[in-house]
């Protein structure tokens, strides 16, 4: 395929003011949207995939428009550059709007002072909380949950400012720390080892391969199958005569189990997304293959749990601390096979002379490590401000950015459809190790300060981290600089943010949070419900949930050794990390399918094979995602609830 031709008037490589100004002005609607469909309605998860889909909707219709404009005047039309910009910032701005960042921080911060008169519950938290980390005024928190208000009004709006312009710097600093990472890692994994990027594998195709992908029949022949059964299970919703074809959760064989020791296997739901089965298509097969193994692993853990007579056991047998164990295992194996540059990087950034170090790898060097230590002590000095201990504000974000470089590596090398990993944070480990009952006699205020950094580490989702590393593969597949482009997206961190405060508030003080069809209410009750647990039923040092997590780590450890050992070993520790999790219930059947097709695909056909069905699965991906995105925007505007393509 050729890349599409450059007009005379813009470089196509070019990160130009048009582009930026373009993604600024879509940011707002951007956030609104995603409020109103994953917290309001509840329809649907866009940003709990690897690749948001209400990104991806709005760059294939500018795509189809730029498509037209070239063809009357080229000198108008974007270039892949100015796409690519586009595609990065709102990319960052759904980050910070999901339903795993900024929805539940909000929630967090007015929670306490809207049920404190009511339930007499949080008085032992709120006396450490401080004040201007909340919203106290009675009105504005009784706007947020009531509704029918108006996020212009300056007596309700007013005191949400201050906590959120604090809470914004913060943002911005865990943002800080995590572009340092990536750019330390761009030049080992892009360039050095290669890595594959396989989440960027459909943008990339529709961007700078627009003329041969939209004109390949193969491409419409996937988008038409797949639009059509959205389409249609989409009217069987509003229309129930219509007929339909079960895609989603069509059967559960946990069902056809349904006495002991098999029922303790818990839901194994069978799902058929097209999308689903299209993104795994894209990972290498003995992911995938791995992927599936695993999660009747774990299943099998909880069958022989309940045969053995220990179903009884809290937790038992640890599936989310085995994982957890894991990403901590891929953190430290790709800490240790990038500990070369690691060393030349920290060594340039002190002035040695290296000979065959250039300009470029010496000022990355400079600004990676200026970036991790100036975001990191802001950090700490926040937390410290704050009343944390060092050694908690230390251990938490040493273990937030690790788990962080485990997912964005993951990513990078593998491209997984979704990753999670939901309350198993080092808050929790922490607490956990230390025990709730020694913390809150000694450390009040590290509990309370691990509620509100919650939001960090609920779920790894829509993880910004990623989507940061990715970036700067667009911008070295396409020619930009990458400095000018961690620029841009700076400026989608600060506006995506702004723009995401106004997404939220506008949702609940329109709606109530009380009152809202979706989640509502729910991530501030969890979160400070769990605070409050920790305050009045505190428990001791937890040390099963702990052995657990080092034998999950352990075992990733020695899974990896044997893939680089063993050419032949089909088991990735990837597959093991991931394969407890929510998103795998999810999506069991669609890495089984994808791996199937893959398989037959490589053995009868070959590379040859392979490549020339790679248009067939971008166009179910985004037969889907478009549909998919059509039928919640339908939904909220007509408020009703339609059909859920994806989780369920």
């Amino acid at each position: 395929m050729h890349e599409p031709e450059a007009s005379a008037s813009v470089p196509a490589h070019a990160i130009t003011f048009r582009s930026m100004v373009i993604a600024v002005l879509l940011m707002p609607v951007n956030a609104v949207l995603l409020v109103l469909i994953e917290v309001l309605w509840a329809s649907s998860a866009p940003t709990a995939l690897s690749l948001f889909y209400n990104v991806v909707f709005v760059l294939f219709w500018l795509v189809i428009a730029n498509a037209g404009v070239r063809r009357v005047r080229p000198s108008w039309a974007l270039q892949p550059g100015e796409l690519f910009t586009i595609y990065t910032m709102l990319t960052l701005a759904s980050a910070l709007a999901s339903i795993d960042m900024l929805d539940i921080l909000v929630p967090t911060l007015s929670h306490l002072h809207h049920f404190e008169p009511i339930e007499r519950r949080y008085g032992d938290i709120i006396e450490h909380v401080p004040k201007w980390l909340v919203v106290t005024d009675r009105d504005a928190v009784q706007a947020y949950y009531v509704g029918q208000e108006s996020v212009f009004d300056p007596a309700l709006i007013g005191p949400w400012i201050k906590p959120l312009a604090i809470w914004t710097l913060f943002v911005f600093a865990v943002f800080i720390v995590m572009g340092g990472i990536v750019l330390l890692f761009r030049r080992p994994w892009t360039q050095h080892e290669k890595l594959a990027y396989p989440v960027l594998q459909a943008p990339m195709l529709l961007v700078n391969h627009t003329g041969e992908l939209l004109t390949n029949p193969i491409f419409w022949i996937g988008f038409s199958v797949v639009a059509a059964l959205n389409a249609m299970n989409g009217l069987h919703t509003l229309y129930p005569l219509m007929p339909h074809i079960p895609v989603v959760q069509v059967v559960n064989f946990q069902s056809f189990f349904p006495e002991r020791p098999w029922v303790d296997m818990g839901p194994v739901v069978a799902s058929f997304y097209p999308f689903a089965i299209a993104m795994c298509f894209f990972m290498p097969v003995d992911l995938a293959f791995s992927c599936w193994f695993f999660y009747f692993v774990f299943k099998l853990q909880r069958v022989a749990a309940s045969w053995y007579g220990v179903h009884g056991m809290p937790g038992f047998p640890y599936v989310e601390e085995q994982t957890a164990g894991g990403y901590y295992a891929l953190a430290l194996l790709a800490l240790w096979m990038t500990r070369r540059h690691l060393i030349r990087s920290v060594r340039l950034a002190f002035g040695a002379t290296l000979p065959d170090a250039d300009v470029d790898e010496r000022s990355d060097a400079r600004l990676a490590w200026s970036l991790i230590l100036f975001g990191g002590m802001f950090l700490m000095a926040f937390s410290l401000y704050h009343g944390m201990s060092l050694w908690t504000s230390a251990a938490f974000f040493a273990g937030y950015f690790v788990v962080s470089t485990a997912v964005t590596r993951m990513r990078a090398e593998l491209g997984y459809p979704s990753h999670d990993l939901h309350a198993i944070g080092p808050n929790v480990q922490i607490v956990k190790l230390v025990g709730a009952a020694y913390m809150g006699k000694h450390y009040p205020k590290d509990l309370v300060m691990f509620g509100f950094y919650n939001f960090l580490t609920r779920a790894y989702r829509a993880h910004p981290m990623p989507h940061g590393l990715e970036a700067l593969r667009i911008a070295e597949r396409v020619g930009m600089s990458h400095r000018r482009y961690m620029v841009a997206m700076a400026v989608a961190v600060v506006l995506g943010t702004v723009a995401a405060w106004f997404g939220i508030l506008w949702v609940f003080m329109k709606y109530g949070g009380s009152h809202i069809t979706g989640i509502g209410e729910y991530f501030g009750r969890e979160t400070w419900e769990q605070v409050d647990r920790w305050f009045t039923t505190p428990e001791r040092h937890l040390w099963q949930p702990l052995y657990a997590m080092a034998l999950g780590l352990l075992f990733s450890l020695g899974l990896a050794t044997l893939r680089l050992n063993l050419a032949w070993w089909p088991f990735h520790p990837v597959g093991y990390a991931v394969s407890g999790s929510w998103s795998m219930d999810q999506l069991w059947m669609c890495f089984i399918v994808a791996w199937a097709i893959k398989v037959a695909l490589l053995k009868y056909g070959g590379a040859r094979a392979y490549q020339r069905a790679t248009p067939l699965f971008v166009g179910a991906m985004l037969g889907d995602f478009t549909v998919g995105s059509l039928w919640n925007i339908y939904g909220v505007v007509a408020e009703i609830d339609t059909y859920h393509f994806w989780p369920y």
